[in-house]
């Protein structure tokens, strides 16, 4: 089985430097445009299902790159985005001024994060939640070819660094995929392989 995964498009907050989370910001012009050209740049590929969190921005990006195929896209909602809690919104530079340490840690000491005191999600919950649903995401659709599933940032550095199989003191090395970007992992006889990551072919010859 083919899995791929992709972030979901540009948003307001995305420009505007804010922590999303579970709070939901709209996708911009250019984020509508991202995931129409990825879905031109996947429409001949056949796949089984369509899925993305209930957030509304991966719910319509995987519609634009569904295009006209005929699915509903379904939701999966273990690979939501990490939880910011009360930090949720707020810009980079204000929270910054409130938590610089778990400021600093968010971006590049992701275990040490600690968001206790806000009420978020710690990556190493993060990743707990992803493994889980990865397993019951594997096995609900362990009948089909080639699935797409869109979801987010930090989940999805989380959720890929576990598939490639890194010892889980090196995830402060793993980057987060860009916006409309897709990894292809191919799962076959219990074990995962990334054979396409952060690709984003499709910005770069149209933008």
């Amino acid at each position: 089985m083919e899995i791929y995964f992709v972030r979901h498009g540009q948003t307001i907050w995305n420009v505007e430097k804010r922590f999303q989370g579970l709070s939901d910001s709209p996708l911009t012009e250019l984020g509508i445009t991202q995931a129409k050209l990825l879905g031109e740049k996947l429409k001949d590929i056949k796949f089984d299902k369509f899925y993305s969190t209930s957030l509304k921005r991966a719910y319509d990006t995987a519609n634009y790159i569904k295009g006209n195929r005929k699915q509903k896209v379904e939701i999966f909602d273990d690979f939501v985005e990490i939880s910011m809690g009360d930090m949720e919104g707020i810009k980079q530079e204000d929270f910054k001024k409130l938590y610089p340490e778990q400021v600093k840690n968010f971006f590049f000491n992701q275990l040490e994060y600690d968001p206790s005191s806000f009420g978020g999600e710690s990556f190493l919950e993060v990743r707990e939640r992803v493994i889980r649903g990865l397993n019951k995401f594997i096995e609900l659709n362990k009948n089909y070819e080639r699935v797409l599933v869109v979801s987010h940032g930090a989940t999805l550095k989380t959720l890929l660094h576990y598939i490639s199989g890194k010892d889980i003191s090196t995830l402060s090395d793993e980057a987060i995929p860009k916006n409309t970007s897709y990894t292809i992992v191919k799962y076959e006889n219990g074990k995962f392989e990334i054979i396409d990551f952060s690709n984003i072919s499709h910005l770069e010859e149209k933008l």
